[in-house]
């Protein structure tokens, strides 16, 4: 295939590169992963609306979670499961120092909370996290500036 200079008329190869295509291209990857990592960030499709609360802070997402929903359920890592089948999934973790978060919604009764708390204790973990969501405007702490 030959291409023809337009200045003097000489064939070749042209010296210029459209970049309209590779801007498409990595605006379309851009918006892949930032829709990707926002769909990372929720926990399957598991129901629960959090509490929220102003001294939140993020944590990252461990392995161990147990879900408590509004109707009832019990989900430990997504899957559900009963409440009297909770301390065998826990026997099998080796790792006693693992943080279990508990996410439950904001309507189940304080006393199922401590239920499933008083299970996960009873089993060694020592590191429980409640998960919440953080209070619009505030920013964690003591709400002094920095």
């Amino acid at each position: 295939m030959k291409f023809r200079d337009k200045k003097n008329g000489k064939s070749g190869v042209g010296s210029t590169l459209d970049l309209t295509p590779v801007v498409d291209v990595v605006f379309n990857l851009l918006i892949f992963f930032a829709l990707s990592l926002n769909f990372v960030a929720t926990s399957g499709g598991i129901n629960v609306k959090l509490p929220s609360a102003s001294s939140a802070e993020p944590v990252k997402m461990e392995q161990l979670t147990v879900n408590l929903t509004q109707d009832g359920q019990v989900y430990y890592n997504d899957k559900k499961i009963e409440i009297d089948e909770l301390p065998t999934r826990l026997k099998d973790i080796e790792d006693k120092d693992s943080i279990v978060i508990i996410r439950a919604d904001n309507s189940v009764p304080h006393g199922r909370v401590v239920q499933v708390m008083d299970i996960v204790k009873s089993e060694g973990f020592s590191k429980l996290a409640i998960a919440v969501d953080q209070a619009a405007g505030s920013q964690g702490g003591d709400g002094k500036e920095p």
